[in-house]
């Protein structure tokens, strides 16, 4: 089974263009720029089986010939897509599943088969590939592709106009190089949507998976710094997964999911400071401190949409949330386009390359002296207990039984919970599965309560313009003493309940 790696970029058709000018940074030679029709059709089941366990497969048309092409989902960080695919010729325009020759690929094509009967076309890519070989000193050989024409599905459509460097043989160096020139050199920002998931979003049978993170399946014998990455791709992946709803009914949703994969990544590198020092990732804390502070407008926002909406499930003023719910829309609206513009700028771009690189070729190991890199093998369970009970240890300290909070202390140890429990996401998967959801279940009760005391502040603050302060006042605290109490016996009995990790 082959192995691709891939950088895609989005472009115009007048940057196109101006690419075939280019001469490219490091070539020591390019071959003629040739032109291919390509016409792709994909299959699934009735009921997407094979997307539900990411794998595409496809037949392409191109030079009278026939190519079935069955690939994993792999990764696909910084507009930069690496997966395994198994490619063969067909004698016919025919699926035939049984020349796939990976073992693991036919197994998960059958299984979708037995489950959910045979497999249909449910979208099709129509594009013209105009193509070169860039061949370097080294051998190094990577291949440039523009291709410009649409995805349909269904009478709906998408159109492509995007570049793709493929690495064909040699070192990936040249691909970031390449990139990183076309993004500064042409204003290109990055793809991380493959055209079978744009294919697959044009269909009206498939909605929109909405998902949370979820805790990371490792294995106790797991390396350290295999831990590390698995947890960093989570991350990203969960980053970029949302940044392609921003379009939708949803984009506030997909905003809050973005900053909160923004505060994971964030958590993710405090926790693995002893493995991974905070100097390898001093360029990468800035980029992403750059960007929350970018978008506290929009998530505030977004935060404030979900509040009305949530007070709306109980005995609400109506007429204070109509007119609140109008303005926020608009606040919502302006402050999404705003962001989206922020995407497409070089600075963003070239961050999520250069994090794509950091992560591809593991440079924190240039900041890890090679005697201490031993660290970086070793199995993550000891340094997972150490991590989980640091946590536990400050937990106690400020939300322990006989602390006494009111509703603006435990606002201000969000951030310390939400800390904890993106810990346990990183390394609960190490530890037995039902004494870890219960144990989670009282924290995440704690942090659902504060977010309800957070709902009626906010609630609290917009009364107050048409209400007495002392009536408003009596109003929260009626509204926040049941939450309160709540809170504080799920947190007494939190710490009476032993930790998964012992």
């Amino acid at each position: 089974m082959a192995s691709e790696l891939e950088l895609k970029l989005a472009a115009t058709p007048e940057k196109l263009k101006k690419i075939k000018e280019l001469e490219f940074p490091g070539a020591l030679s390019q071959t003629p720029w040739e032109q291919r029709h390509l016409v792709n059709t994909y299959f699934d089941t009735q009921n997407f089986k094979l997307k539900e366990v990411a794998i595409g497969m496809r037949i392409r048309e191109v030079d009278d010939k026939w190519i079935q092409t069955v690939k994993s989902s792999g990764k696909a960080i910084g507009g930069l897509h690496q997966r395994n695919e198994d490619e063969i010729e067909l004698t016919e325009n025919k699926l035939d599943v049984a020349l796939i020759s990976d073992p693991y690929l036919q197994i998960l094509v059958e299984e979708a088969f037995e489950e959910d009967g045979e497999f249909l076309p449910c979208f099709n890519t129509d594009f013209e590939r105009t193509s070169c070989i860039l061949n370097f000193s080294d051998g190094t050989k990577i291949e440039v592709s523009l291709d410009v024409g649409e995805i349909t599905a269904e009478e709906k459509s998408l159109e492509i106009c995007e570049v793709e460097l493929e690495l064909l043989e040699g070192t990936a160096e040249y691909i970031f190089a390449i990139g990183r020139y076309l993004i500064k050199e042409l204003e290109l920002t990055l793809y991380n949507a493959s055209k079978a998931r744009r294919g697959y979003s044009l269909c009206e049978r498939l909605s929109p998976d909405f998902y949370s993170l979820q805790v990371i399946e490792l294995s106790k014998g797991a390396e350290s710094e295999v831990a590390f990455e698995r947890i960093c791709f989570a991350g990203l992946k969960h980053w970029q997964y949302y940044e392609l709803f921003l379009n939708g009914d949803n984009a506030h949703t997909a905003v809050l999911e973005m900053y909160r994969a923004l505060i994971y990544l964030h958590h993710m590198y405090m926790v693995f400071g002893g493995l991974i020092p905070r100097k390898a990732t001093h360029d990468l804390r800035n980029n992403w401190d750059w960007l929350a502070t970018a978008m506290r407008p929009i998530v505030d926002a977004a935060k404030h949409k979900r509040y009305l909406n949530r007070y709306l499930q109980k005995k609400a003023d109506w007429d204070l949330v109509e007119s609140q719910q109008k303005k926020i829309d608009q606040d919502v609206v302006e402050a999404i386009e705003t962001f989206k513009s922020l995407l497409a700028t070089q600075r963003y771009n070239l961050m999520m390359l250069n994090m794509s690189e950091w992560l591809y070729f593991q440079e924190w190991r240039n900041f890890i002296p090679e005697k201490e890199q031993e660290d970086l093998s070793a199995p993550i369970i000891d340094y997972a207990r150490k991590q989980l009970e640091h946590m536990l240890k400050e937990l106690k300290r400020d939300l322990g039984p006989k602390v006494e909070l009111d509703a603006k202390d435990y606002f201000k140890l969000i951030a310390r919970i939400r800390r904890a429990l993106d810990t346990g996401l990183f390394f609960g998967g190490l530890f037995d599965s039902q004494k870890r959801k219960s144990y989670r279940q009282s924290w995440i009760d704690i942090l659902d309560g504060i977010r309800e005391l957070q709902m009626n502040e906010y609630i609290f603050e917009l009364q107050l313009e048409n209400h007495q302060r002392e009536e408003t006042e009596e109003w929260l605290k009626e509204m926040n003493v049941p939450v309160l109490e709540a809170i504080e016996q799920t947190r007494k009995a939190a710490f009476k309940t032993s930790p998964y990790w012992n």
